[in-house]
């Protein structure tokens, strides 16, 4: 109980010290200081991160992928009327989503979970991705934070790879200021004819319009996939629990209040990747996500 408090303690006060040493666009690193630091390349993208000095997390590591088709499984419940053994196939690679975990035998190649609130009221599911030696975990500062407070980072088995969120034109670079997007940056990657991006650099920064699933499609198109099957993003039935959940333990979300962003951006986003020749296939048939094909998953079985 002791060493609880003074963990505390020690935080609080380095928040605060960091706070008085910094700028006040440097504010949201309060949590991170001083036990992570962090390497950047020439360009400014996100190389390396280090917790208490131990490299945690180099994204200079390519993984290029062998199968040219990989699928995104988001949680809608239309999940549930998928035949398992669509997820467990040789030819495909599999990125998971939030609780996608939960399903049975599927080998995730990648994984991705930028919302903190999942980190801490799942962190059950959280702990069989930090285990898996075989996958990928892309993750945010935000995220990285929380999931090193409850897990021991000698025990990470996954291999970690950090993304920082642009959301709603704004930046926080890990470690650096607070950047305000504008249309005199040119730094990051704005659509043609749309107001919305779409990251080519994902260790520059990706755009989250409220959605883990338009990350995960930026990750896909960097990754250099020519196919992305998407199931269970639904958007459709949000009273709904997920499909890994019960009415009883249901977690709240902000999907319905968010939508037209969403739709807006993945209509956007389809534009973009037909353009660059990368096909995208909707498997939840009754999807309100209208922007790229739809298709029954019998089909790719």
């Amino acid at each position: 109980m002791s060493n609880f408090f003074s963990n505390i303690f020690l935080r609080n006060f380095f928040k605060y010290f960091y706070k008085i040493s910094h700028p006040k666009s440097f504010n949201h690193n309060r949590r991170y200081w001083p036990y992570f630091s962090v390497e950047r390349n020439a360009q400014g993208f996100l190389d390396k991160v280090f917790y208490k000095n131990k490299l945690i997390a180099d994204n200079t590591k390519k993984n290029k992928p062998i199968n040219d088709t990989c699928v995104i499984i988001a949680t809608g419940p239309s999940i549930n009327e998928i035949d398992m053994a669509f997820f467990r196939k040789q030819e495909y690679d599999y990125f998971g989503l939030n609780g996608a975990i939960s399903l049975p035998d599927t080998n995730f190649k990648y994984y991705v979970i930028i919302d903190h609130d999942f980190i801490q009221n799942k962190f059950n599911l959280v702990t069989q991705i930090l285990e898996n030696k075989k996958c990928i975990f892309f993750t945010t500062p935000r995220c990285l934070e929380l999931i090193l407070r409850k897990y021991p980072y000698e025990e990470v088995q996954c291999t970690l790879q950090i993304i920082e969120t642009i959301t709603e034109k704004k930046l926080e670079r890990f470690l650096g200021p607070k950047i305000i997007l504008s249309q005199s940056l040119n730094t990051f990657d704005i659509i043609e004819d749309s107001n919305f991006g779409f990251s080519t650099e994902i260790f520059n920064a990706v755009y989250d319009y409220y959605t883990v699933a338009y990350v995960a499609l930026q990750i896909a198109y960097y990754l250099n996939y020519k196919r992305i099957l998407i199931a269970g993003l639904d958007m459709s039935n949000f009273t709904q629990p997920r499909f890994y959940e019960t009415v009883d333990d249901k977690q709240p979300t902000r999907l319905e209040e968010d939508f037209e962003a969403i739709f807006l951006a993945f209509n956007a986003s389809a534009s973009f990747l037909k353009k660059n020749k990368v096909q995208v296939i909707n498997l939840s048939i009754n999807s309100s996500i209208h922007a790229f094909e739809k298709d029954k998953f019998q089909q790719f079985i």
